[in-house]
């Protein structure tokens, strides 16, 4: 009998504990630039070209018989549309300083934030801006930001649900194709820029035209499955190489390019390919 009564007294214990992180839904990742709030999980994902994302630079207002945000801005590109869930003992305070944080932490620029009833109505973000029903929730406790680091534009917006959910929502608009400006906005701000495939070197060769003097290194990680770690550091090092040919074989000089391949030994926020490049300043 005492047996019994210590399991079902740890079974309620088990019970009354908050939920931990569960399993993201199939297919779906973090973005590279921003790591995920510790024990969140994914419950939304999807990607889709879009010709026009208007990126809210204001709060929710009526204008002219129509609520939506008072400023916008429109991109076009691939939209990524995230919603993560955390766990209930965390507030969207906490969760919009770290994301604010990490933001800050690339020199990311702020175009517009608020917080509370400062932004307007839960109701109006959830249903008509970002059309995610669980986003619905107490006005008071709701935080939102708008920021472009790099060539990507986004949308942060975390709010507490009456049920005591806490939700992450995260819109990140990003160019179809790799430009000299996007990458050289990308090295501006964080010192690196992802390379959108080994043959289309134009963006980074028009930079390395406009800034005669900087030096380069050209990484590239591979993490396929079936080979060895030999195989794969020799894999992510050739890839490397084969860039710098391209480039060298365009006309830069080859002191001013270093090449480096680490195989699976990146550990990268999102894996949505096997096989990456990537390039930094020296």
């Amino acid at each position: 009998m005492r047996i019994r009564a210590i399991l079902q007294i740890g079974f309620v214990l088990l019970l009354s504990f908050p939920a931990l992180a569960e399993n993201d839904v199939r297919g779906s990742d973090d973005p590279q630039q921003l790591p995920r709030f510790p024990l969140s999980w994914i419950v939304s994902y999807s990607e889709e070209k879009v010709p026009e994302y208007a990126l809210a630079t204001g709060p929710m207002k009526k204008v002219e018989g129509v609520i939506a945000p008072e400023k916008a801005e429109s991109f076009q590109g691939l939209l990524t549309r995230i919603t993560y869930r955390v766990p209930d003992t965390h507030t969207p305070e906490n969760i919009f300083a770290y994301y604010l944080k990490n933001l800050q932490s690339i020199d990311a620029e702020i175009l517009f934030q608020c917080s509370s009833r400062q932004c307007g109505s839960s109701n109006q973000w959830a249903n008509n801006y970002f059309k995610v029903a669980e986003l619905y929730g107490i006005d008071r406790t709701q935080f939102f930001l708008s920021a472009t680091t790099g060539n990507m534009q986004l949308a942060l917006y975390t709010v507490k649900r009456g049920n005591r959910r806490v939700y992450i929502q995260l819109d990140l608009i990003a160019p179809l194709e790799q430009t000299e400006a996007g990458l050289a906005a990308d090295i501006q701000q964080q010192g690196f820029s992802w390379l959108s495939s080994a043959e289309n070197i134009e963006p980074l060769l028009s930079y390395l035209i406009s800034n005669p003097q900087q030096k380069i290194l050209i990484g590239s990680y591979n993490g396929s499955e079936g080979s060895t770690l030999s195989e794969l550091l020799n894999l992510s090092k050739t890839a490397a190489e084969t860039v710098a040919g391209l480039l060298i074989s365009a006309g830069v000089d080859p002191q001013r390019i270093e090449t480096v391949g680490v195989g699976p030994a990146v550990p990268l926020a999102k894996q949505d390919k096997a096989s990456g490049l990537w390039v930094q300043v020296r």
